[in-house]
């Protein structure tokens, strides 16, 4: 029994070092994965495009992953990841299709997608449409994409709720697969900072808003703590943001307070979240981080934006974490400094909420259930 998961676009798209991916992107699919193969004996595969010329595999002693060659344009941006397709893997689909295909796209999903999901059906396979996101493409191949889907996973209980009000998911099967962590391995070490210790992982790009985490940390050098920290993990994916954010860094004087670290591979983490005292999401168009949850396990809460979705479908303000808007963001972070016994509260209640909800077991158990569902239907 062969099952696979394709990510259909390339890593670099997302903003992952393709080098890195087995160990960096996806990482709660990856180890639900591991756990199947191991429970049930099953092919288990990870799928993604490449750049490069040739199609080439990739092994640890549980999985395999493929990379197939990206298709590339004279007279597009190919290197959109909603615009990707792979004339390599349709080809190896046709001749070698697994029993269960878990596509993870974009709400929007894409047209390659739908290719792929006419060539699984076609050979009398399944496929289950799993959203990464929450913007959605009302056309009418999304809709028979999402309509001949086994079933369709998302991630967050209000996403889910959202889809069932829209007309193009009326009546279909919708399934949350929460994205979990490993609470061995992400775990908290009790750690004193003198100053506020602050961190930010993920891609340096304009929409990550990671201005202000930088205005943030000037607000709270200049209300009472001047030797306030900022680390910035993950990789530049855009050059002209990041010089903005240098720009920033030089005008409000703080290269002694923030430093980019670049990128950094995912056994590297739980270390940078553990002595954290808080962590940073400024985004608005967050879906579900799973550094999010990575950081809790670690007993370090998130500063994230109340927005649909992602940190408020997580965090319960005041609890477990903070949620604020844009012009909030940074006074909500000097109040949780100002508090120490809340800080404290709120560390210990961030890891009870990782471990009760987000545990690495839960999102196996979906897996496996989903799997079996459409293996059976």
């Amino acid at each position: 029994m062969k099952i696979s998961i394709i990510h259909p676009f390339t890593p670099q798209a997302a903003g992952v070092v393709e080098k890195s991916v087995s160990t960096y992107h996806s990482q709660p699919h990856v180890m639900a994965m591991a756990n199947l193969a191991i429970q049930e004996k099953y092919t288990c595969v990870m799928e993604y495009f490449t750049p490069k010329w040739f199609r080439y595999s990739s092994f640890n002693s549980i999985l395999k992953w493929n990379f197939y060659p990206v298709d590339f344009k004279l007279n597009g941006d190919h290197k959109k990841w909603k615009k990707q397709r792979s004339s390599s893997c349709l080809k190896n689909y046709k001749r070698e299709t697994p029993d269960v295909t878990i596509i993870n796209m974009s709400a929007h999903s894409s047209p390659f997608s739908y290719e792929l999901s006419k060539i699984i059906l076609e050979n009398g396979k399944k496929y289950i449409a799993m959203l990464g996101g929450q913007h959605y493409t009302d056309v009418e191949w999304a809709r028979d994409y999402y309509r001949k889907a086994n079933h369709i996973l998302v991630h967050t209980y209000m996403q889910k709720r959202e889809m069932e009000k829209m007309e193009m998911f009326k009546g279909l099967d919708i399934r949350v697969f929460p994205l979990g962590v490993d609470c061995n391995v992400f775990t908290p070490q009790n750690t004193k900072n003198v100053s506020p210790e602050l961190l930010y992982v993920g891609r340096i790009v304009d929409w990550k808003r990671v201005h202000l985490a930088i205005e943030a940390i000037y607000e709270l050098t200049q209300n009472g703590f001047p030797d306030a920290k900022l680390k910035i993990i993950g990789p530049i994916s855009s050059e002209e943001y990041f010089k903005k954010l240098e720009d920033l860094v030089e005008k409000f004087n703080l290269q002694d307070n923030i430093f980019f670290l670049g990128h950094k591979e995912h056994n590297e983490l739980p270390e940078f979240f553990q002595k954290a005292d808080l962590f940073l999401l400024p985004s608005d168009k967050e879906t579900f981080g799973m550094v999010m949850i990575e950081s809790m396990a670690c007993g370090t809460p998130v500063a994230g934006m109340n927005c649909p979705g992602g940190p408020a479908d997580v965090i319960t303000n005041g609890v477990d974490g903070i949620l604020s808007t844009p012009e909030e963001y940074a006074q909500a972070i000097i109040r949780y400094f100002q508090d120490q016994v809340s800080i404290k509260q709120m560390k210990a209640k961030a890891r009870e909420t990782a471990v009760v909800k987000y545990s690495i077991d839960e999102t196996t158990r979906v897996l496996f259930e989903s799997v079996q569902s459409a293996l059976h239907s």
